[in-house]
């Protein structure tokens, strides 16, 4: 028991920043991101406490015109276009939130990158810059996946601990 323990805090330990200066650098993009995932773009397709009223969602509900967008995603998103376009919506919402407090960030932005790189590969283009934060938040989920939380996230406290 205690050597699966072992193999889940490695990977959540953050990467061995000491300095200040780096670990605001972390801390900065981090918390951008995360705010923007969970109260920015997660609002208007899936349901929140925080998604406004406008939205017409209810919570953990996704949007309609999400799961249609998803359906044309192509083999095997036509299949269980709902599941997908939620698994997508959650992602994004409470990836956002454990993002801006720096809990399991390696694992969240695992996720996230995985969510936007099927974004990327998947959705039908329209040739516009609509694709751009998508892929921001791939290379920035990468970042994460590298660098864990930082010092100033909660990741680094619960590694400490022994």
């Amino acid at each position: 028991m205690d050597q699966q323990l072992l193999h889940l805090k490695k990977l959540i330990i953050p990467f061995r920043v000491d300095a200040l200066m780096p670990n605001i650098l972390i801390l900065i993009p981090r918390v951008i991101t995360g705010y923007l995932l969970a109260f920015v773009f997660a609002i208007n397709k899936f349901g929140t406490p925080w998604t406004p009223t406008s939205a017409g969602l209810k919570f953990l509900e996704v949007a309609d015109w999400f799961v249609e967008l998803v359906k044309q995603f192509g083999i095997p998103f036509t299949y269980m276009p709902e599941f997908f376009a939620w698994s997508a919506g959650f992602t994004e919402a409470l990836g956002g939130i454990l993002l801006i407090i720096g809990l399991n960030t390696r694992i969240t932005a695992f996720f996230v990158t995985i969510t936007m790189f099927t974004t990327i590969v998947c959705r039908p283009w329209d040739n516009s810059w609509s694709i751009m934060p998508t892929f921001t938040f791939f290379c920035l989920g990468l970042f994460f996946m590298g660098f864990g939380s930082g010092k100033f996230g909660l990741d680094y406290f619960i590694s400490k601990r022994r």
